[in-house]
């Protein structure tokens, strides 16, 4: 068996078909699929019916996973639900703090950047979509450095940026992190350079959840952090995924940021299951960035 790869942009993304999670996925493809993951950043796998077990069991073969965070719908498990389905089929209180949580996936963002080992991928299937919105967009910080002029790119080396899911939750409201979360999910540093073990490709460690750089001023800091983010989400750095029931898309925390785009919380319904793939080890230790994880 050999995999079809379609390029989905110029400069990142795949669709991948010609396998079946359900049918069972040999050695052999599992191998195809890394090697794309590592080339493309961002993989879409259309017409991948699963359940959470069956995704799960997928995940796992291409390394272990996080749990999901304190106070989310399902802390603990290995699935986060993406969605405004609560487990028993009622919808979330479109103003509770639930719904603000994950509403506030709406700005751009790298999963668990804000954890003290951010994640290696993530991926999502989608289950039930509603009539409208709802996308996901992608950003290619691969792409971004590699655009940026040669100075620009010697100025972020060795610099080091404090990540705080804080930050990102107070960008929606103050009251879509509660105080527990906050307790429990203290700000983290990270490298802002990341370098691809594999290809030795360099990419931007930034988003939301980047809150500043440290050692600089606010206002410098404010003013690269801003800089790097209209860069990488320049529209030629971009994909948005307009999803299908059954599509499953995977993508590189390292290489990549997303955002989800809004719909009808409170007239529709949206279910996505997500699994995350832990990282390797710390990006910043005894105070040093490590870029290469």
């Amino acid at each position: 068996m050999s995999l079809q790869i379609e390029p989905l942009t110029p400069v990142f993304g795949a669709r991948i078909s010609g396998f079946s999670i359900r049918e069972g996925v040999d050695e052999s493809v599992m191998a195809e699929i890394e090697q794309a993951f590592e080339k493309y950043s961002v993989l879409l796998f259309p017409d991948q019916p699963v359940d959470d077990d069956e995704q799960i069991a997928f995940s796992e073969r291409l390394g272990p996973l996080e749990s999901t965070l304190p106070g989310a719908v399902g802390a603990g498990s290995k699935v986060a639900r993406i969605a405004n389905i609560m487990p028993d089929g009622t919808l979330k209180d479109p103003n509770g703090h639930q719904a603000l949580f994950t509403r506030a996936n709406i700005f751009w963002h790298t999963d668990s950047s804000f954890k003290p080992v951010p994640a290696k991928a993530s991926l999502l299937s989608a289950r039930r979509i509603p009539k409208a919105g709802g996308d996901t967009e992608f950003a290619s910080t691969r792409a971004a450095y590699e655009s940026l002029p040669l100075e620009l790119r010697a100025k972020l080396q060795g610099l080091i940026v404090i990540h705080d899911i804080a930050h990102s939750r107070a960008m929606l409201t103050p009251e879509a992190l509660s105080p527990a979360q906050r307790e429990a999910m203290p700000p983290v540093e990270q490298s802002l350079l990341r370098v691809n073990p594999i290809n030795g490709r360099k990419s931007l460690l930034i988003g939301s959840h980047a809150a500043r750089i440290k050692g600089w001023d606010e206002t410098a800091s404010e003013d690269l952090l801003a800089e790097l983010m209209t860069v990488t989400t320049k529209p030629e750095h971009t994909y948005r995924h307009h999803w299908t029931v059954d599509d499953i898309i995977m993508w590189d925390n390292r290489a990549a940021l997303h955002r989800g785009h809004e719909y009808d919380e409170i007239n529709d319904r949206r279910l996505m299951i997500r699994t995350t793939l832990a990282g390797l080890g710390p990006t910043v230790v005894d105070g040093v960035a490590q870029a290469a994880l």
